[in-house]
């Protein structure tokens, strides 16, 4: 898990960008918060998890931790990196491309983590950066 100080900066990192807004997950376990895309933006239906959820950051066990959806070989690239491992849902091919990516531990980490997040928006939001 990340510590209380790392785990602020990683959800201001996830939340600064305007096409994610912070709900509570419609696929995780209470207190998990969600990365939907804002309204009025179009989404790609095979990134989401959940209506506009295509990832939901874990509160407690396992804070900082991720679910969330990629383009399947970017997926395999995070988990062949040791960045995270496949969902099972991903193994049973009901969710394709969808992965935990790990907590970040370090700053190093959470670069790498948000670049991860960052790689899930663009996926999700296929109008990109407005």
């Amino acid at each position: 898990t990340s510590d209380p100080r790392l785990y602020r900066r990683l959800l201001d990192a996830v939340f600064a960008d305007e096409r994610v807004t912070q709900t509570p997950s419609r696929a995780s376990l209470p207190g998990a918060q969600a990365l939907t895309v804002a309204d009025g933006r179009a989404v790609l239906d095979e990134a989401m998890i959940v209506g506009r959820e295509f990832a939901h950051i874990h509160q407690q066990p396992g804070a900082g931790s991720f679910h969330l959806r990629l383009p399947e070989a970017e997926a395999a690239d995070v988990v062949a990196k040791g960045w995270g491992e496949w969902h099972p849902f991903a193994l049973s091919g009901s969710a394709p491309g969808m992965v935990m990516v790990y907590s970040p531990r370090n700053d190093r980490d959470l670069e790498v983590v948000a670049a991860i997040v960052a790689s899930a928006v663009d996926y999700a939001t296929p109008q990109g950066r407005r």
